[in-house]
């Protein structure tokens, strides 16, 4: 038997294997696309993602043992992922993805029976591998395997991605810390004008704490331009207006919302004073409190009439905080440098606000808000999104929803409010209930017959 690119088997029970496996995905292909039944569907949905986690990992294992004998060497390749972009035609970042994620699992084993069990998918492989690839924190990320595999069993990716890095900001703080500063020394912007088409096109890189202030800035005049759109549109068509009828893309209101910046800046007389834009960091207070241990805070500096919510502040000195809680971040979940953070929340040009375990806000600075009164803000806090599964709306696009409707007595107060874009908003008024665990302070929403979308 032949592979699929034509080169022969040397052992038979292995082509034999191969030929049995693409029978059996055929007949169930064949099957699957037959079915008509809804939960046929859905349960196909599922089993596809099973067997598409075993191929995956199955291939990782495969390029492990090219690698590890040095099999791409016999075509004159350098490197695995050479090979692997060559004969399987994939891009070079693809073939550097793979490369990177076969190293990292010969020295990960726990996360290896796991992507070989299909627990987790290529997607989690790729993120500890990149974690795995820094140098500085190798035996730690070893050590982690446990709490990487419990995360990717009860969090969506996202989440589980999020803790993952967060967890390396944790251990890395100093390399971290190193890395931004180096990004920070090589800021820049570029405006190169296209001479063939007589376009302009704009790139820039920057350390985190500017770029994520230069994102706030663009994300809040694009939100005004979008805003502007839905009330032409609404004013030309009425009820009947929907988002098609926008004049705008999205792209289209980015770079008319930069050039307005740009025009309002050149525009403003220099002893003009500055947009009431704020920029909003969110600490979890354990990261807050041990960063001042670790840096040598003056306590009476930091403002922290709320140290007493902790049940132990004297645990956090000497180390440095939970990954799983940790947060420091934006508004909508970007993450952020600690410690340039920290120095930036000291010299009062940032409003920092501090959440506990459970996301709750237990501290919010005192500079002007953007926002529309401090219980809507305090509510969009709760979560960098919706908090509806599955969707990825930033918090300061939704909506702030009553979790116990007000008409039903529910009080307007930071506690009884969430986060929920227009369309989920909208959503739950089909009977769709969302709450929030008491005990691990997740999200929860449930169906109308009550049960729980997972």
């Amino acid at each position: 038997m032949e592979s699929a690119a034509g080169m022969a088997f040397e052992d038979g029970e292995v082509a034999d294997s191969f030929a049995a496996a693409r029978e059996a995905v055929q007949a169930a292909v064949a099957a699957a696309t037959h079915s008509l039944s809804t939960g046929d569907v859905l349960a196909a949905e599922q089993e596809w993602e099973h067997l598409h986690r075993l191929i995956a990992a199955a291939q990782i294992d495969n390029l492990a043992a090219i690698d590890a004998g040095r099999i791409h060497r016999i075509e004159g390749h350098r490197s695995v992922a050479a090979h692997t972009r060559h004969v399987l035609k994939v891009s070079p970042e693809e073939g550097a993805r793979r490369a990177q994620a076969a190293r990292a699992l010969r020295a990960l084993p726990d996360v290896a029976v796991a992507a070989r069990e299909g627990r987790i998918g290529s997607c989690h492989v790729r993120v500890l591998a990149g974690v795995y690839g820094n140098p500085r924190i190798k035996a730690e990320v070893v050590a982690a395997q446990h709490t990487f595999l419990q995360w990717a069993d009860t969090e969506p990716f996202d989440e589980f991605k999020t803790l993952v890095l967060g967890w390396e900001r944790t251990v890395d703080l100093d390399g971290g810390h190193r890395d931004n500063d180096r990004n920070h020394a090589n800021r820049n912007v570029r405006l190169v004008h296209n001479s063939i088409d007589k376009s302009w096109e704009l790139t820039g890189r920057f350390a985190a704490d500017q770029g994520a202030r230069l994102r706030e800035i663009l994300d809040h005049y694009t939100d005004m331009l979008w805003k502007s759109d839905w009330a032409d549109a609404r004013a030309a068509l009425g009820d009947a207006a929907t988002l098609s009828d926008l004049k705008r893309t999205d792209a289209q209101r980015r770079a008319d919302a930069l050039e307005r910046i740009f025009n309002d800046a050149a525009g403003a007389p220099n002893d003009t004073s500055r947009p009431a834009i704020v920029h909003n960091i969110v600490w979890s207070a354990e990261a807050y409190l041990a960063l001042a241990d670790l840096l040598g805070a003056d306590a009476a500096a930091l403002d922290t009439h709320w140290s007493a919510s902790l049940t132990d502040p004297t645990a956090r000195r000497g180390r440095w905080c939970d990954p799983d809680t940790y947060r420091c971040s934006t508004l909508d979940g970007v993450p952020l440098e600690p410690v340039e953070q920290f120095m930036s929340s000291l010299a009062n040009h940032v409003r920092r606000v501090i959440v506990n375990t459970k996301g709750v806000v237990i501290d919010l600075g005192h500079r002007a808000r953007l926002f529309t009164g401090s219980a809507r803000h305090a509510a969009q806090l709760h979560s960098p999104h919706c908090i509806w599964p599955g969707c990825d709306v930033p918090t300061t696009r939704c909506e702030i929803d009553h979790l116990h409707d007000h008409a039903r007595g529910g009080p307007t107060n930071p506690g009884n409010g969430a986060p929920l874009c227009g369309f989920h908003n909208r959503w739950k008024q089909k009977g769709f209930a969302t709450t929030r665990d008491p005990v691990t302070g997740r999200w929860r929403t449930y169906r109308p017959d009550g049960s729980l979308i997972q």
